[in-house]
């Protein structure tokens, strides 16, 4: 039994040619937000779509969400693979998830096209919640972002592997407690070396408090994602001075607890 992360794409909103905005994949089988086209981007990391039982949202900003349509399209397309008819799971944050799941379904016209007709199960979660995803227990917390956000922590039951994922958030020191003593934490440094104000409103983190959540917490190690100004050279060297565990995944990149 192993727990494993697949890094599908770690760009920032608008990322560069070859890579997706945030998106992971967990044990081969729980989508972790939907990047832009997060069923296309899968393929070159050698993970299969139609393998897919869950998607998990943290929040409802378009590049988190882009890559629905297209996952749901992608399976429908390929059903003669799934060997049933089974119809993904989709949580996201209550104030936003039916929504855009029924705006995916009507961008599909699945009224209209028999063919990529789906009506997946929508599971609205309110932070704090606590869910449970086949071997997985996952609790939830609120992020600090424009819309609704969730924070998930997963536990493996199988390994006891815990990975954290904090979606867009400004700096929120009670994350460190949410994800106290994580084998990995995925977080954003969307704003660089820049630290933002508390006063903010923007709900974006630096690469430096990111790093103080992961070393406040406790974890074994933070993948910085959705970093959007500055260089690689300068921008991990910061974190590291922080909290020397710090990697900057690209995407495709798997990390294996056995």
């Amino acid at each position: 039994m192993a727990t494993t992360l697949t890094f599908i794409g770690t760009g920032s909103c608008t990322p560069p040619a070859g890579n997706d905005t945030a998106c992971f994949l967990l044990n081969g089988h729980v989508l972790i937000d939907c990047g832009w086209c997060a069923a296309l981007s899968m393929l070159p990391t050698g993970q299969d779509p139609t393998g897919l039982t869950d998607v998990l949202i943290t929040h409802c900003h378009h590049d988190h969400y882009m890559g629905l349509a297209s996952v749901l399209f992608y399976r429908r397309m390929q059903r003669a693979r799934l060997g049933d008819e089974s119809e993904l799971r989709i949580f996201g944050p209550a104030e936003d998830i039916e929504r855009v799941v029924e705006l995916a379904r009507a961008y599909l016209q699945v009224d209209r096209f028999s063919a990529v007709q789906t009506t997946p199960e929508v599971i609205p979660v309110t932070p704090g919640d606590n869910l449970r995803i086949g071997k997985l227990d996952v609790q939830t917390a609120p992020t600090r972002h424009p819309v609704q956000g969730l924070a998930y922590r997963f536990l493996d039951t199988d390994t006891g592997v815990a990975i954290g994922v904090s979606g867009d958030t400004a700096y929120l020191p009670e994350l460190a407690e949410f994800f106290h003593g994580a084998d990995l934490l995925v977080m954003e440094g969307s704003t660089g070396l820049k630290e933002p104000t508390p006063d903010s409103t923007a709900g974006h983190s630096s690469v430096r408090q990111s790093a103080r959540i992961a070393r406040d917490a406790g974890a074994a190690l933070l993948a910085l994602v959705h970093v959007g100004s500055g260089s690689r050279d300068e921008l991990l060297p910061a974190a590291r001075k922080v909290f020397p565990a710090t990697s900057m995944p690209e995407p495709g990149e798997t990390l294996t607890w056995e």
